[in-house]
């Protein structure tokens, strides 16, 4: 691996420890194994690491969203069962990264190249779940609106729980059922029967078989593209 490179895997991993505000470039250089100055010969300092950290994470979310909706893969599936491994990806990515996340969040209302990464995520993801849904059956009416709005939904819901955390409402709700609740409340808006059983509400739903997504999340797809 390069110094950028390990330069990089070591920033996700300062930041998620320290958060953005408090991690330095001696942290850094510390975690990749190299000095401060071969960090600053591959970066000017702190922010421009954040904005390639945010190019990359970018690029790999387009790229395993491509992946994950090639053509044929979907073909004849029920439009609910792409709309609910879409908003369990969202939910799984970003909960799971969230210290980077944050960082993006945090730093984007005065950085415009955090932001501007962070809506070709959605919008990509938007048009190739609607190209999808094309190959399958029962589409939601408008579906590039409809569909558009359920992705904001997801992600917004999902910021908020990293960055307020999970009981806002006075109500906590683990990882799971977050999920759940959020594809029960699209699948309902888009008009679509959602594949998940209604069940009596219990402290920490735990995921049952019959319960298992139709397909492997964005995230784990992520993983396995990051390992090879």
């Amino acid at each position: 691996m390069d110094a950028r490179r390990l330069l990089l895997v070591a920033a996700e991993a300062v930041i998620t420890e320290k958060g953005f505000a408090r991690a330095t470039v001696e942290d850094v250089a510390a975690r990749a194994g190299v000095t401060p100055a071969a960090f600053y010969a591959h970066f000017q300092g702190m922010g421009a690491l954040l904005r390639a950290l945010s190019q990359g994470f970018a690029e790999q979310m387009i790229a395993v969203t491509d992946q994950a909706t090639g053509t044929g893969i979907w073909k004849g599936a029920a439009a609910r069962d792409v709309v609910e491994v879409a908003v369990r990806s969202i939910l799984d990515v970003v909960i799971e990264r969230k210290g980077l996340v944050r960082a993006f969040l945090a730093h984007g209302a005065t950085d415009a190249s955090l932001g501007a990464d962070l809506r070709r995520i959605g919008t990509h993801m938007s048009e190739r779940i609607v190209a999808t849904l094309a190959e399958c059956t029962n589409v939601p009416a408008r579906p590039t609106r409809a569909i558009a709005f359920s992705l904001l939904v997801a992600v917004a819901l999902a910021h908020h729980y990293i960055l307020v955390g999970d009981e806002w409402s006075g109500v906590s709700f683990s990882k799971e059922q977050l999920a759940e609740e959020c594809s029960r409340t699209i699948c309902a808006y888009l008009g679509l029967q959602p594949t998940i059983a209604i069940k009596e509400e219990t402290p920490d739903l735990a995921r049952t078989q019959a319960n298992e997504p139709v397909s492997e999340s964005l995230l784990k797809t992520s993983e396995n593209e990051s390992s090879s």
